[in-house]
């Protein structure tokens, strides 16, 4: 899947410091676990202070700059497999979120039409507008990968669903694969949404 893996080169990222009240927007984004089936945080970091308040994204030298306030990474697996997911939660400056929000969602539009193996899908779960992007065969590093736009606190959140030889991932089977993706994006916003109600 050669578009998701320089999409995975590109996503270079650093940070600004990032005031207290962007840090609690983010908590709830970035510990979730225990959802679709057990999945569990393994490995959390908090993105770098001193990285440039943006990334890149975008294919075949069209790359353009997503701003970003601050961030998380969280490792996913289930238990005595490797990680299933890598998530990034991002916030923008919200002056600049609804150009940042267009620019990754023509991105993948733009992955899916420059790789024919992968399939686009656009939909939306309790409300926060939800695009995957899947390989139609297991093989690769990356089998799919999904982005998740929350407008009230201007955070992109991008999953990068991984593959790990047979032994060592929680299935076996691409139909298998396509149900636990769907748990995991389900029941992280599903985590998010009970976690920002009680803040």
């Amino acid at each position: 899947m050669r578009c998701i893996a320089r999409f995975l080169v590109c996503l270079t990222v650093g940070a600004v410091t990032c005031h207290a009240g962007e840090a609690s927007k983010l908590h709830s984004y970035a510990h979730c676990d225990g959802f679709a089936g057990g999945v569990r945080g393994v490995v959390l970091d908090r993105r770098p202070q001193t990285a440039e308040p943006w990334r890149e994204v975008g294919i075949a030298g069209t790359g353009r700059r997503v701003s970003v306030a601050d961030g998380y990474r969280v490792t996913y697996s289930y238990a005595r497999t490797y990680a299933f997911a890598s998530l990034r939660a991002e916030q923008s400056d919200p002056a600049r979120y609804a150009e940042d929000q267009s620019i990754v969602t023509v991105n993948f539009a733009e992955m899916a039409k420059a790789d024919r193996a992968l399939d686009l899908a656009e939909f939306s779960i309790r409300g926060l507008p939800v695009q995957t992007l899947t390989k139609r065969q297991l093989g690769g590093r990356t089998l799919a990968m999904a982005q998740i736009m929350a407008d009230a606190d201007a955070v992109i959140v991008t999953i990068f669903f991984l593959n790990q030889a047979p032994e060592h991932r929680h299935f076996q089977a691409m139909e298998e694969f396509i149900g636990l993706r769907d748990a995991f994006i389900r029941g992280y916003i599903e985590c998010v949404m009970t976690k920002r109600a009680a803040s």
